[in-house]
C-alpha cells in the first residue's frame, strides 16, 4: 500500500510542476480486419481460412502530444499488433506489447521531428505511398516468393517482406525528419548495435527523401541493418528503392522499384512494380497491380510474376468491405515453388492463387 501511495504522490508532484499553459492530448486509435481466404496448391489441395490483418494489420495504439510553447511539442506513440482470430499479441520485431512501434521525442514546425525508440525506417516512410498493392491486396500484395536463400535472420521463410515494405521497425534507433520545404522533405535514422568497442556491429541506418507538387510525387529510400547472425554482426540486409505517383483526376498510377541484398552471401532481389486504382464513386474503388521479382544467380535466377486485383466499397469513413485476388507464377533454375506473402506455406508447384472477401474497420 505504501508503494502505491508513493507512486501516486510522485505523479501528483510531477503534474504540479507542469506549466499551466501546457496543453496535451492522447488519442487511442486502431484497426480491425477479418475475412475468408481461399488458397490453391497447399499440400496438393485448396485451403480455406478465416484470416485477419490483411487489408490492414490489426493494430491498436496510443499517440500523444504536449504543447511546450514556442512551436515545440513533446510527442510519443505506442503501437501493438495482434491476431484478431485468437486475441494474441503478434510477435513483430522484438515481440512484446508494443513491438510494432514505440517512441518518444520532440517536434517543431520549423525544425522538424526528433524521436527515440523502436521505429519504422524510410523504406516505409518514403516509399509505402507508392506501393499500389496496399490499396489492392493489402498484406497479400507485398513481396515473398521462391527466395529463401536470401537468408534474412529471424525471418519465417528467410525472405518474407524482404524489401521491408510491409513494415519492419528498427530497435534502439534515433530518427530525424525535416519539415516540408517547397514540396521537399527528408529524414535519417541510426540504430545503435550496443556492442562495446564496435559501434558499427549490429547497427542500422536509413535515409529517405520525398517531393510532391500537385498531382506528382516521388521518393527514394535506403536502409541497411546488420545482424548478429551474419559475419559476427558486420554484414546485413541492404535495401534501397525509388517510387513515383501521378494522379489523373480520379485515377492514380504508381511505379515502384526496390533492391534487396544480403551482404554476407550477395543474394540479391530486384522488384519492379506498376499499379493503378480508380475511384469510381466516393464509396467504390477498383485497382490492379503487377510485380516482377527477380533473384540473381545466388538465388538460382528464380523469379516471380505476381498479379493483384481488388474492389473496395466504403460503408462509412471507417468501415470498408472488400474483395481481392492475387496470383503468383514462378520460374527459375531450382524448381521453385510459389509463395504469396502471409500465406502459411508455399505452393506445391510453380503457381498459387488466392481470393478473399473481408471487412476492415478503423477507430
Amino acid at each position: 500500500m505504501r508503494t502505491s501511495w508513493a507512486v501516486a504522490a510522485t505523479a501528483c508532484t510531477l503534474a504540479a510542476a507542469v506549466p499551466a499553459r501546457a496543453q496535451s492530448s492522447v488519442q487511442l486509435w486502431g484497426a480491425l480486419d477479418a475475412g475468408i481466404t481461399m488458397v490453391t496448391n497447399q499440400k496438393g489441395g485448396h485451403n480455406y481460412t478465416m484470416d485477419n490483418g490483411i487489408a490492414m494489420p490489426n493494430l491498436w495504439g496510443l499517440r500523444g502530444t504536449e504543447d511546450l510553447g514556442g512551436g515545440n511539442k513533446a510527442i510519443f506513440e505506442l503501437i501493438d499488433q495482434f491476431n484478431l482470430g485468437t486475441g494474441a499479441i503478434f510477435p513483430t520485431n522484438g515481440g512484446g506489447l508494443f513491438g510494432r512501434n514505440a517512441y518518444v521525442g520532440l517536434s517543431n514546425d520549423q525544425y522538424g521531428k526528433l524521436t527515440f525508440g523502436e521505429q519504422y525506417d524510410f523504406m516505409i516512410d518514403s516509399l509505402l505511398r507508392f506501393d499500389n498493392s496496399i490499396y489492392i491486396a493489402g498484406l497479400y500484395g507485398f513481396r515473398e516468393g521462391p527466395f529463401s536463400g536470401l537468408g534474412i535472420p529471424g525471418n519465417s521463410s528467410g525472405n518474407a517482406n524482404f524489401d521491408r515494405m510491409s513494415g519492419t521497425a528498427i530497435s534502439n534507433s534515433v530518427k530525424y525528419t525535416t519539415p516540408t520545404y517547397y514540396g521537399f522533405s527528408a529524414g535519417m535514422l541510426y540504430s545503435f548495435g550496443g556492442v562495446p568497442g564496435a559501434i558499427a556491429q549490429n547497427d542500422g541506418k536509413s535515409f529517405g527523401a520525398n517531393y510532391a507538387n500537385g498531382p506528382f510525387s516521388a521518393g527514394v529510400a535506403y536502409t541497411y541493418q546488420r545482424y548478429a547472425q551474419l559475419a559476427n554482426g558486420m554484414a546485413g540486409i541492404r535495401n534501397f528503392g525509388a517510387g513515383a505517383e501521378y494522379k489523373f483526376g480520379l485515377a492514380t498510377l504508381n511505379v515502384l522499384y526496390t533492391n534487396t541484398k544480403n551482404t554476407a552471401n550477395n543474394a540479391t532481389i530486384n522488384v519492379y512494380q506498376i499499379g493503378a486504382h480508380y475511384q469510381i464513386t466516393p464509396a467504390l474503388s477498383v485497382g490492379g497491380d503487377y510485380e516482377l521479382m527477380k533473384g540473381n544467380a545466388v538465388l538460382a535466377s528464380d523469379k516471380a510474376n505476381q498479379f493483384s486485383v481488388g474492389v473496395r466499397y466504403a460503408l462509412s469513413t471507417r468501415t470498408v468491405l472488400y474483395t481481392e485476388a492475387v496470383y503468383q507464377k514462378v520460374s527459375g533454375d531450382n524448381d521453385p515453388k510459389a509463395w504469396i506473402m502471409a500465406v502459411s506455406s508455399a505452393s506445391s508447384n510453380d503457381r498459387q492463387l488466392l481470393t478473399r472477401v473481408g471487412i476492415l474497420h478503423r477507430f
